[in-house]
C-alpha cells in the first residue's frame, strides 16, 4: 500500500470515529431528538468534511462505515425490514458522502450547494421511508395523509441540521485550510 492510500484510510477512520461519537453524544441531548425518530444530527458535519478533503467516493465510504459501526453499536435500531433500513440509515448515512459531487453556482461555492444538495437527497429518503414504513396508526401507507405527516415531520430535522451544517462545515473548513491538510475538492 502506498502511504497516501495509507493516509486516505487513516483520514476515513478518524472521521469515522468522529461521526460516531457525535451521534452518541447527539443521543444524550434531548433537543436534538424527535419523538418518533429522527433527529438533528451533526455526526454528518464530518462525514461532510471528508467529501471535500477525500473525495466523494473515499467520502461515501466513511458514511458506510459511520452506519456500518453506528450499527453495530446499536446506534441505528430501528429496524422494520430491509427497505425500510435502507431508506431511513443507509442512504441518507453514504448520500452525505457525494457533497464534493456537486458544482458550484455563479458564485456560490460547491460547499453550500453540496450540503444542501445532499441534505435533500436525505430528506427524501426520510420522507420515503415515512409515508410507506412509520405511518400514524390511523393512516394507510403511501396515503395523502401519511405524505402530509412524513413531510411535516421529516422537515423540521432535516432543515435545521442543513442548516448547522452550513455554518459549521466552512467553519471547520476554513480552520483546516490554515493547515497542511488539502482541501483539494472545494470550489469557489
Amino acid at each position: 500500500m502506498k502511504r497516501n492510500e495509507i493516509l486516505d484510510l487513516t483520514y476515513m477512520a478518524l472521521y469515522i470515529a468522529l461521526a460516531i461519537v457525535l451521534d452518541y453524544i447527539g443521543q444524550f441531548i434531548p433537543i436534538l431528538q424527535m419523538p418518533n425518530g429522527g433527529s438533528i444530527n451533526i455526526a454528518v458535519i464530518p462525514v461532510l468534511i471528508s467529501s471535500y478533503h477525500l473525495g466523494y467516493k473515499k467520502a461515501v465510504g466513511v458514511g458506510l462505515g459511520w452506519w456500518l459501526v453506528g450499527f453495530i453499536y446499536g446506534l441505528n435500531n430501528w429496524y422494520l425490514n430491509p427497505m425500510q433500513y435502507l431508506l431511513d440509515y443507509i442512504l441518507p448515512m453514504s448520500c452525505i458522502g457525494l457533497a464534493s459531487l456537486f458544482p458550484k453556482v455563479y458564485k456560490i461555492s460547491n460547499v453550500y450547494i453540496g450540503t444542501i444538495m445532499v441534505g435533500i437527497i436525505r430528506f427524501v429518503s426520510t420522507v420515503l421511508s415515512g409515508v410507506y414504513y412509520w405511518p400514524p396508526e390511523e393512516m394507510v401507507a403511501g396515503s395523502k395523509g401519511a405524505w402530509i405527516f412524513s413531510l411535516s415531520y421529516n422537515i423540521g430535522y432535516n432543515l435545521v441540521t442543513i442548516i448547522v451544517a452550513i455554518i459549521l462545515v466552512p467553519l471547520v473548513i476554513n480552520i483546516i485550510r490554515k493547515t497542511k491538510i488539502k482541501l483539494i475538492y472545494i470550489k469557489e
